[in-house]
């Protein structure tokens, strides 16, 4: 078998750089060339401006309707003090006091029940599937802790006994008993309650309890059409009608273990009996009444030191 050539090996290297200054060429061109998306830049823009123009005169019109009320207004207290007219004062006055009324109030957002649902049990779900990972498999208990808030502790072991409200704030894993400590899915939920009640909750008991909290849930917050409180012995039911957790609680409950901490709302209402009363409370279950509008939620105060 014959060598290859001087003039062989001159004529593969020859190839070689051509096709590397061919490649270097094509690739330059490839980042000098405008990117083809199918629309102009004069198209992309009219269609960015098409979403933006909606959308800013949905938030204008509001401004528009109090400027045209409040200048017809003062135009009509201005007209009847130099006709002496009383009728024209008064709807002078009336149509100045709802222009100027309509620069105040301002719309709240509102999130749709289903897409609140769905951007938030992905999390759930991987904080029940991290625990039994970890090996946590028992229920869990909220504790008041010295913070003034409640936080969830998920034993290693059956009948463990619980922590001390004073053992938990800033820890992760308890040793003496051994456990976790889980940040409660309702916690910002029950904030937000405490907050529309106005009043510290720690220690206020269960009875100031039933008296205030169906106002702000019905009323304020809007999570309920309506709720019913009923206190028998160390056992605490509620009877929420229509909430907005209702779907959210259903997906929950069919996706999770039974010890799981349950969905934001019934977290949160186990939250409010932990700070409310100063006791372990251990969420028992939730679970639709049949009628498709009512959630049976129940939880018992422990006085005991174990589970």
């Amino acid at each position: 078998m014959n060598a290859p050539s001087v003039d062989n090996g001159e004529t593969v290297l020859t190839r070689i750089k051509g096709k590397a200054r061919s490649s270097g060429q094509l690739t330059q061109s490839l980042l000098e060339a405008p990117i083809q998306t199918g629309y102009s830049a004069d198209q992309l823009l009219q269609n960015r401006q098409d979403i933006q123009i909606p959308i800013a005169r949905r938030r204008r019109t509001p401004e528009k309707v109090g400027y045209l009320m409040l200048g017809i207004g003062l135009a009509a207290l201005a007209i009847s003090v130099a006709l002496t007219s009383t009728i024209l004062t008064f709807i002078g006055l009336g149509l100045t006091f709802w222009g100027m009324l309509v620069f105040f109030i301002r719309p709240q957002s509102y999130v749709k029940s289903d897409l609140m649902s769905a951007t938030a049990i992905s999390s759930m779900k991987s904080v029940d599937e991290m625990m039994l990972g970890m090996g946590y498999r028992e229920r869990g208990v909220y504790i008041p802790a010295e913070s003034g808030k409640a936080v969830v502790f998920v034993p290693s072991e059956p009948f463990s006994r619980i922590p001390q409200n004073t053992t938990v704030d800033g820890k992760l894993f308890l040793s003496d008993p051994n456990g976790l400590i889980v940040v409660p899915p309702g916690l910002a939920l029950s904030n937000l309650i405490q907050k529309k009640l106005g009043f510290d909750l720690k220690n206020c008991g269960v009875e100031t309890l039933i008296h205030r909290l169906p106002k702000v849930l019905v009323e304020d917050l809007e999570i309920v059409r309506d709720v019913e409180i009923k206190v028998e012995g160390n056992s605490v039911k509620f009877r929420l009608i229509d909430s907005i957790y209702a779907d959210f609680c259903r997906e929950v409950r069919g996706s999770s273990r039974r010890c799981g901490l349950g969905c934001p709302m019934c977290s949160a209402l186990a939250c409010i009996l932990a700070v409310a009363t100063g006791k372990p409370v251990l969420f028992e279950e939730d679970k639709d009444a049949g009628d498709g509008h009512t959630t049976l939620s129940e939880y018992r105060l422990l006085d005991e030191s174990r589970l």
